[in-house]
């Protein structure tokens, strides 16, 4: 029996650190059995760029390559350097060239961070783009956890991701019921993670997806390099250990999770 298929839910492999070995990249991927990726946007600068990268979306896979698959959103990384007109482009944008899903897009309050008001502005103004569109939303939330549930809430059919989960058990049900999938990746690899690994412990792995983050937030195996998507097996075996469940079932039910949330034939 072949090893069941992956899907790297979160990889920025639109990122200039990957120009010189890109198709390398995607190879080693493929041979891990990573067969999607999904490329979150996270400014206006690079919607082209994925779009470009993912073939106008049209999710084409060619032999020994991963299909790629676009979202297009504001990361709240750099909305002090975005116009409220952006927001109107990206409704535009979409109408145009349908993505998946819309972002990266959410909230991170850390004090280093930008403007909280601003901040607010830009990810609820995207959560409207993806309720009126009818597509799932990708939330970076750092520190923000409880905002985000907040925001969700005001919207009746929203669904998504929270990527890089970091919040508590508790509110991973609160997501959970709010038909929002959990994203995990390197950081559930390192002994010191407790609060993420009692969330894969206890979470159904019906709502559980997995990531990488790649090129940022490698595995502990992989903590001094670049992140890539082949290592994404490295996180399945840390989570299906924790689990107390075999490789090939978080890998087949993770994958069936990131199919039906993105529409992935």
């Amino acid at each position: 029996m072949s090893a069941p298929s992956l899907i790297d839910a979160h990889c920025h492999l639109d990122f200039e650190v990957f120009d010189h070995d890109r198709t390398e990249v995607m190879q080693r991927a493929h041979s891990n059995n990573i067969n999607d990726i999904i490329i979150p946007g996270t400014e206006r600068i690079y919607w082209d760029r994925i779009k470009n990268l993912c073939s106008a979306g049209a999710g084409k896979k060619p032999p020994e390559q991963p299909r790629l698959h676009a979202c297009y959103g504001l990361h709240p990384y750099w909305v002090c350097e975005n116009s409220r007109q952006d927001i109107e482009v990206l409704k535009a944008y979409i109408e145009i060239n349908r993505p998946i899903a819309i972002g990266e897009c959410g909230l991170d309050f850390r004090p280093q961070q930008a403007d909280k008001k601003m901040q607010l502005y830009f990810f609820e103004a995207q959560l409207n783009i993806a309720a009126d569109a009818q597509l799932p939303v990708v939330i970076h939330s750092v520190r923000a956890t409880e905002s985000v549930i907040q925001l969700i809430k005001k919207f009746k059919t929203l669904r998504g991701m929270i990527h890089s989960y970091s919040g508590s058990m508790e509110q991973a049900r609160q997501l959970i019921d709010l038909d929002f999938h959990i994203s995990l990746g390197g950081s559930v690899t390192y002994d010191n993670a407790s609060k993420i690994r009692k969330v894969v412990k206890e979470i159904p792995l019906t709502s559980l997806l997995l990531e990488t983050d790649a090129p940022d937030q490698p595995d502990r195996i992989n903590q001094q390099k670049r992140n890539e998507p082949a290592y994404l097996v490295n996180t399945l075996e840390v989570i299906s250990g924790l689990r107390q469940e075999a490789p090939e079932i978080v890998a087949l039910q993770t994958t069936a999770n990131a199919k039906a949330l993105f529409d992935l034939s």
